[in-house]
């Protein structure tokens, strides 16, 4: 084990006792702020995708029918998530909540982000796992900074960076394929590691089968196929070429993918058919999350990871200049990544999130080089740098511990999704037709008849009069993101506005930052 300053050997005990303790440190505080929170919403559903996940897994379980009947997104995850039901379901058994599968509800949607379960355990199910991956990710992380630099403490950096990024965290919390992916990407990136250094045939084999569990989790991620690429050629030169590994991992990967996403296979037609459209979504745009991405994505770095961000692009450029063969290694995916998520016009945090722990562990990297004596050669310096370098490292880390924090407070937060529900079921004569757009609050369909929208600007004033609507409930998320950008989205507020100025304006809720609106159609 290599440290910053010669450690006597009496004394490595004691260090590596202080890692293995620093690192549990990290990881339960990684699980306290993904824990926190993780309740959020229930017994509603807000989240727009856990709709859509949780009945797939609990079909799956349900029926024993293997086919998830769609592809937007591959099949690891939901097979994942469907295991999760059998210790579930045997301890409801053993407690008699359940006879038999059929007993667990699926959730009651109205429309996008707008729901209920009767049985808020079965996404606190789904939640709970996602918490296990994004704790056992920041492991991983761990692991790979010390063995890509023989240097515990730039894994045990690069995991704190991990446990507190408000992009993991937040992640880490919902029922999606995102956080599995940056599991399986780190430990595709460790194996690629391990080839870089021994090259052995079995470190080919489970590189690829890596790869394919990767790509078996969202497609995009199959793009970390680049770190083993680059693996393999740093190691060998041109001669790679002629080794057999490489085109080995090459057919593990397929082989995995297609044994963990069979009915990409057994039902090709609408495997197409959903990754034709995916592949459109993000080509063509999604209202409040397109266009300017480069810049997008630069900012919401800049704002959230802050300058953790700017210091592993210097550690990238350093590693370049001075062709540190392992800076260059774990360069080489998020460089390839980021370029091509950058051709496509739909951004959000999701779609970065496999980039934050390449960026971290470069981060580390070079914030522990900079504390290291022998980096300075005046005495004065090297005085001077671990206080200065410190003291940056406790800067760094408090803008994305901040952020997290302030996410977690506003995720627990009682909205006026809350309020606004109460107060209809309280206010609003039963039997009432009310028109709700994503995003809203859920209105019991039992007492009302209750219509949802994508977007209320889907139909005119006219049309809702036409059709004997006696409300309209807009949502801050709907409408919200189209006023966050006027020049992009001139046309839809137009449409908005005509909608606000032809009914009246009944009450109006605020609670948590959070903006409904309630209109009455008069006669």
């Amino acid at each position: 084990m290599a440290y910053l300053f010669p450690i006597p050997s009496s004394s490595e005990n004691r260090f590596r006792k202080a890692e293995k303790w620093g690192l549990v440190v990290i990881i339960l505080a990684a699980f306290l702020l993904r824990i926190w929170g993780v309740n959020f919403g229930l017994p509603y559903i807000y989240h727009p995708d856990e709709r859509l996940y949780v009945p797939i897994a609990q079909n799956i379980f349900k029926t024993g029918d293997l086919n998830p009947h769609f592809f937007n997104y591959p099949s690891l995850f939901f097979y994942l998530n469907a295991l999760a039901y059998i210790p579930y379901y045997f301890v409801g058994k053993v407690m008699g909540v359940f006879r038999s599968p059929a007993d667990i509800p699926a959730p009651l949607m109205l429309g996008m982000g707008t729901g209920q379960t009767s049985m808020p355990s079965t996404f606190l199910l789904g939640r709970l796992l996602t918490i296990v991956f994004g704790c056992a990710a920041v492991v991983l992380v761990f692991l790979i900074g010390k063995r890509l630099t023989n240097n515990g403490l730039v894994g045990l950096l690069a995991a704190l960076m991990t446990a507190i990024s408000p992009t993991n965290v937040l992640n880490s919390r919902y029922i999606t394929p995102d956080t599995f992916l940056v599991f399986f990407v780190l430990l595709a990136f460790w194996e690629a590691l391990q080839v870089f250094e021994k090259g052995d045939i079995r470190h080919y084999v489970t590189a690829g089968i890596a790869i394919g569990l990767v790509a078996s989790t969202k497609y995009n991620g199959a793009l970390i196929f680049v770190a083993l690429v680059t693996a393999h050629f740093l190691r060998y030169g041109v001669k790679g070429f002629w080794k057999a590994g490489l085109y080995l991992a090459f057919v593990m990967s397929i082989v995995t993918f297609f044994a963990t996403t069979p009915y990409a296979l057994l039902d090709h037609q609408k495997f197409l058919t959903d990754l034709a459209y995916e592949a459109t979504h993000y080509s063509t745009g999604h209202p409040g999350m397109e266009g300017n991405t480069l810049q997008w994505y630069l900012a919401y770095m800049w704002n959230n990871e802050g300058v953790l961000s700017l210091i592993a692009i210097v550690e990238i450029l350093r590693g370049f200049a001075i062709r540190s063969k392992k800076i260059v290694l774990l360069s080489a995916f998020p460089i390839v990544y980021f370029i091509f998520i950058n051709f496509y016009v739909v951004r959000n945090d999701r779609t970065i999130l496999p980039l934050t722990p390449f960026l971290f562990l470069q981060a580390a990297s070079l914030l522990t080089t900079l504390l290291a004596p022998t980096t300075w050669r005046q005495s004065t310096l090297k005085k001077w740098s671990m206080p200065v370098i410190g003291v940056i490292i406790l800067a760094a880390l408090i803008l994305p511990f901040l952020k997290t924090v302030q996410a977690g407070i506003s995720l627990t937060a009682i909205d006026s999704r809350e309020t606004s529900g109460i107060w209809i079921e309280q206010n609003l004569p039963h039997g009432s037709r009310i028109a709700i757009e994503s995003y809203a609050p859920f209105i019991d369909p039992k007492n009302y008849s209750v219509q949802a929208f994508l977007w209320m600007i889907d139909e005119t004033p006219e049309w809702f009069k036409a059709n004997h609507f006696d409300y309209l409930v807009f949502s801050q998320r709907s409408f919200g993101r189209y006023y966050a950008q006027p020049v992009l989205y001139s046309n839809e507020i137009a449409q908005y506005n005509r909608l606000f100025g032809s009914f009246d304006l009944v009450k109006r809720f605020t609670e948590g930052g959070y903006e409904i609106r309630i209109y009455h159609v008069a006669p």
